[in-house]
């Protein structure tokens, strides 16, 4: 008999291949011109780099991948806040607290569409909570884009699945 946590690392092998067909899929299916600098091209790369640096993170605990894709003065906002927070630091941060509520997580990214200097993406997360009650949940992150790096960041959620078992 397996192990939860031995299906879980199967179920994490599986949409790890996913999530490497769905970016291979998304690069070779995008515009690419002869331009180093053409926005597409740009958009593509901090697409591929984000979704694969949150993987990373989310393996690894270390959030400096992901906050280095981030302009100095970007800024970032979710469901539980009321107000955008700004700058490397604050960055760093959120991404810290939001490893914090996971005990483990694994994102797969399952859509990803782009233009104009924006970059959407739709994906699944699972793991264990902190307390370490299993859960699952969807949503969008936002990213507006300028330069090659991640101007704002927004991302909406299924916030139920943060609520006790009972409360479901």
């Amino acid at each position: 008999m397996r192990s939860n946590e031995q299906r879980y690392r199967d179920r994490v092998e599986q949409n790890d291949a996913h999530d490497r067909e769905l970016v291979d899929d998304h690069l070779s299916s995008s515009v690419q011109t002869d331009d180093p600098t053409s926005n597409q091209r740009n958009q593509d790369e901090i697409a591929e780099r984000f979704m694969r640096s949150l993987q990373q993170i989310e393996v690894t605990g270390d959030v400096e991948p992901l906050v280095a894709l981030f302009a100095d003065n970007a800024d970032v906002l979710n469901l539980a806040m009321s107000e955008p927070l700004q700058g490397q630091q604050h960055i760093r941060q959120f991404w810290q607290k939001y490893l914090s509520v996971f005990d483990r997580i694994h994102s797969r990214f399952t859509h990803v569409a782009e233009g104009n200097g924006t970059i959407t993406l739709e994906w699944i997360s699972e793991g264990a909570l902190s307390s370490g009650e299993p859960f699952s949940y969807r949503g969008v992150s936002i990213l507006k884009t300028k330069n090659g790096r991640v101007q704002h960041f927004r991302t909406y959620y299924d916030s139920a699945a943060f609520l006790p078992q009972g409360a479901k």
